[in-house]
């Protein structure tokens, strides 16, 4: 059995997620540890109205991500590969080890605020369900706007990144090419887009003194796909992705045939897990936000043999 933890991107944030966690130790001491290093209150950062921003919204991911780990670590959780979509692969690093949670926050502020500096109104991202990759990019280069192909998720799913007026003249001219829905998503930046360079090149000069430690076990590199187990490599990709499509297709496709068994998403939500259903596989799939901490470790257990 093999076991794969994943971590949802800019998207998946809920209004009081903190909150919602805030009980549990880890998670707590993380959004303790967030406020002294960025001299704010993270607690406030995860209202509806602060999360209407980039950067609440990566803060606070990382932040839960990395306190709900170390509960699942301290309570003996061992995953065998880590995945994170966008935001989520800051998140897999600081899980295995790659950066320390402290490096991590300095450097998403300075990936979400210049992502938000880079595209401050009237920009964002769709998700096209029902249709190929080729189809979406013929429909993208018809458009001849500001559109890009920004995440390849499955087969027939991939997002769009541009401008509100280029996604509604592709939302329309998807459903007249077959798509089954096209759906605008809760993300306020064109991300993994040519319009994210500004943003790339800034986290490359905050990079340049970052010491990156070698990974517990593999994290998925969102640039190519491919496995990595290597920090500087896991570095490297983290940095390059801010402006480059996430191959989350090619990678999840990847690491099935590895013969994964467990694929458990780190709350918030399980979005990541119902991109699943676009794979061939024998799955066995759960959120922590469903089934809480104690219940993952116990499953994780049994199927295991741990």
């Amino acid at each position: 059995m093999t076991t794969v933890m994943l971590f949802g991107g800019q998207g998946s944030q809920r209004p009081g997620m903190l909150h919602r966690w805030a009980e549990l130790p880890e998670v707590a001491d993380h959004v303790a540890e967030a406020s002294a290093v960025l001299g704010e209150d993270m607690w406030d950062l995860d209202s509806e109205l602060s999360l209407r921003g980039t950067r609440a919204v990566q803060l606070s991911l990382l932040t839960l991500h990395s306190g709900i780990n170390a509960a699942l670590w301290n309570r003996g959780f061992r995953p065998d590969t880590g995945a994170g979509h966008s935001l989520g692969a800051w998140s897999a690093a600081v899980a295995a080890g790659v950066l320390e949670f402290s490096d991590a926050l300095r450097l998403v502020d300075v990936r979400a605020s210049r992502m938000a500096a880079a595209a401050p109104a009237g920009y964002g991202m769709s998700a096209v369900v029902g249709l190929s990759e080729a189809a979406v990019r013929s429909l993208v280069a018809a458009t001849a706007d500001e559109v890009w192909v920004s995440n390849l998720n499955t087969p027939l799913q991939c997002t769009v990144s541009g401008s509100d007026a280029a996604l509604d003249r592709l939302r329309l001219a998807a459903a007249d090419a077959g798509a089954q829905r096209v759906v605008r998503l809760d993300v306020a930046v064109p991300a993994h887009s040519p319009l994210m360079t500004p943003a790339r090149a800034a986290l490359e000069d905050a990079v340049a003194d970052i010491r990156a430690g070698r990974p517990a076990f593999p994290l998925l590199a969102n640039c190519s796909g491919r496995l990595l187990r290597d920090g500087a490599a896991v570095l490297s990709d983290l940095v390059a992705s801010t402006d480059q499509p996430v191959q989350w297709s090619s990678g999840m496709a990847g690491v099935t045939e590895r013969g994964v068994t467990n694929w458990v998403q780190c709350a918030p939500g399980q979005s990541l897990l119902g991109m699943l259903r676009g794979f061939d596989g024998q799955f066995r799939c759960w959120s922590v936000d469903s089934v809480g901490l104690d219940e993952t470790v116990a499953r994780w257990r049994v199927t295991e043999g741990r």
